[in-house]
């Protein structure tokens, strides 16, 4: 058999339909390592708001992921124009809660080695599917997807985070170490990408059980930060 060129490798599409895997995507790739303090984040502002902006390490008592993410975008984390509709009457369910990562229903075999499956807007719990869109010169220039996701698990020892980076929609580049499979039978840009499913690496450690804090950037609305339990 002729080898694959790296490319090729991780050029191959995976469909995740229900619980079964039907076609198999990657093995493991490779992992970035985030060099950047834990607190640091891509927004940019001073004074008081700067402290809203700082990450838990572990998931605190009686999380409230709306709540830490809207106090945290009203400081700068998410885009003043998207404001509004965080504090709107629709903010938890179509905005804020739509941002939220969650773990989809699928085969844990059909998941790359190292990797963890991630889908955004978690229906079962009356969130709006998140979508996403290429860029648009029409009416979005950047485009609409998770371009970063960094993945470390709670704890407040020091721990490993992994970076995985996505730089297009619906095909990253070869270059990047995120890679897409969609949930379902459906094609990636069906009803606008909402069964997009983001394969994201693990840090090294982690098992069954843990919790693992994610958090993500959406290049249209910002910065969002929650907690799962693999």
């Amino acid at each position: 058999m002729k080898p694959q060129s790296r490319r090729e490798f991780l050029g191959k599409t995976a469909i995740l339909s229900g619980s079964v895997l039907l076609y198999p995507l990657v093995t493991a790739s490779e992992r970035s390592r985030d060099a950047l303090p834990e607190t640091r984040s891509t927004a940019r502002i001073g004074g008081e708001g700067e402290q809203r902006l700082v990450l838990p390490l572990v998931k605190p008592s009686g999380w409230d992921p709306i709540g830490f993410n809207r106090e945290r975008g009203n400081a700068g984390a998410i885009p003043p124009a998207y404001l509004p509709d965080i504090n709107g009457p629709e903010g938890e369910r179509a905005h804020l809660g739509k941002h939220l990562p969650f773990l989809p229903a699928v085969d844990p075999a059909g998941i790359p080695k190292g990797h963890i499956a991630l889908m955004w807007g978690d229906p079962a719990k009356g969130y709006v599917r998140h979508p996403n869109a290429p860029p648009d010169p029409s009416n979005n220039y950047e485009g609409h997807w998770y371009n970063w996701i960094r993945i470390r698990k709670s704890s407040g020892n020091w721990q490993e985070t992994a970076v995985s980076t996505y730089s297009g929609w619906p095909q990253p580049s070869p270059d990047d170490s995120g890679r897409f499979a969609i949930l379902g039978r459906h094609r990636l840009t069906d009803e606008a990408g909402v069964y997009t499913i983001y394969l994201a690496a693990l840090p090294r450690g982690v098992s069954r059980g843990d919790t693992l804090r994610i958090w993500a950037h959406c290049l249209t609305h910002g910065e969002y930060v929650d907690f799962v339990r693999i």
